[in-house]
């Protein structure tokens, strides 16, 4: 069998395996980064795959293994390119995925205002205290929004996650999944950073309002009113990242912060 080591993941160590009839994706969790933002949990991984096989919107999975170096996944390998255009149909496949039943196990997370502010501050205590005031005197005050049913969510729905295959559009990289509110998997695919991280190319105003039209009107309105919050959050994340000197982050806080002051 030929390994060959898969590009575009920024967390774990992942391989293409190609056999006679067989293609695989082999992950080796790495536990010794300590992300406040996304979570990397090989147990819930193997348990979405395990419960959406079959329906489309996640690559099939083969195998789970402890091992001397660490928990591998394996699954098998979806054929495609990332995804580069139509935000329609990221909408579309989201749809989908949020009225499944979840899961067992899951963490849950808060999506209310207090929740997002707070988060925000654990990420700011690790940036330096110059670099932190700046931000913290950026931070958008809103008023409080109601809690709304939590649904299964992916929460790292970034361009290079999203494979257009043969058979449709796949989300891939399920290490941290979660209940909670479904703006999230909506405000990450809109974060300017996440794109210019991970895609070819920001979104236009049209892709945009493509994705969103995708959504019913109470949840577009409850992302309008929340998005400052995450376009802070995400600021305040990817400063952090450039801050431990992770390429192309700091550009990413600037998209991030533009995004902000049009609010």
């Amino acid at each position: 069998m030929e390994w060959r080591v898969q590009s575009g993941g920024r967390t774990n160590h992942v391989w293409h395996l190609r056999g006679a009839g067989c293609e695989l994706v082999c992950k080796l969790y790495d536990h010794t980064q300590d992300n406040p933002l996304f979570a990397n949990s090989p147990v819930a991984e193997f348990a979405c795959l395990q419960h959406l096989d079959g329906l489309g919107v996640a690559p099939r999975p083969f195998g789970f293994v402890e091992t001397p170096l660490g928990q591998v996944l394996l699954y098998h390998y979806v054929k495609g390119d990332i995804w580069a255009r139509d935000a329609q149909h990221v909408a579309q496949l989201l749809g989908r995925i949020h009225k499944v039943k979840p899961p067992n196990g899951l963490r849950q997370i808060a999506g209310d205002v207090d929740a997002i502010v707070a988060q925000t501050f654990g990420i700011l205590e690790r940036l330096d205290k110059a670099t932190a005031s700046g931000l913290i005197a950026k931070q958008p005050h809103i008023h409080a929004v109601e809690n709304v049913p939590v649904c299964f969510i992916h929460t790292d729905v970034v361009p290079g996650n999203l494979i257009e295959g043969k058979n449709g559009l796949c989300l891939i990289d399920w290490q941290c999944p979660a209940l909670g509110d479904p703006i999230v998997d909506m405000a990450m695919f809109l974060s300017p950073a996440m794109h210019h991280i991970y895609g070819e190319h920001a979104l236009s105003i049209e892709e945009q309002t493509a994705f969103l039209a995708g959504f019913s009107d109470t949840q577009v309105a409850r992302y309008h009113h929340l998005s400052p919050l995450y376009h802070w959050r995400m600021a305040a994340y990817c400063t952090w990242r450039a801050q431990c000197g992770d390429e192309g982050y700091g550009d990413a806080a600037t998209a991030e912060l533009a995004a902000l002051e049009l609010m």
